[in-house]
């Protein structure tokens, strides 16, 4: 990978974490202000608002995983390893990092990791029939 990539990759990289930051940064806030709004609306709101609070809980946990995998790559890019497969530790194309500069697998083992996932629910939904 060149030096003109890995610093386009970067700030790639960068951006999204400051986006992720801003997102988590609101969902806080949303969070406080709903809070806030419980001692003021009506009772027959809980049910909405529990389930609001959710999706926006759900929501932040995924940006958070997100922002972990972010700040590894930065890690990686600064002290080596960045674009290496966790798996079978072999490059993974500068296309795939492209589109997702996070990846921490290449697509041969990623492919693989989702047919182990899908074999495994699915034999769980096996015996939870029996």
């Amino acid at each position: 990978m060149t030096l003109k990539n890995m610093s386009q990759l970067k700030e790639q990289l960068i951006k999204i974490r400051k986006d992720l930051l801003g997102d988590l940064q609101k969902t806080r806030e949303t969070s406080q202000n709903e809070e806030f709004t419980e001692f003021v609306s009506d009772i027959t709101d809980d049910a909405s608002r529990s389930f609001n609070r959710q999706m926006i809980l759900n929501l932040g946990e995924h940006e958070r995983e997100q922002l972990k995998l972010v700040e590894e790559a930065l890690y990686k890019i600064e002290n080596g390893g960045y674009g290496i497969c966790v798996l079978c530790e072999k490059s993974i194309p500068p296309a795939r990092l492209k589109l997702v500069p996070f990846a921490q697998y290449c697509v041969e083992c990623l492919s693989q990791i989702e047919k182990e996932q899908k074999l495994e629910i699915q034999s769980r939904d096996n015996g939870s029939v029996l």
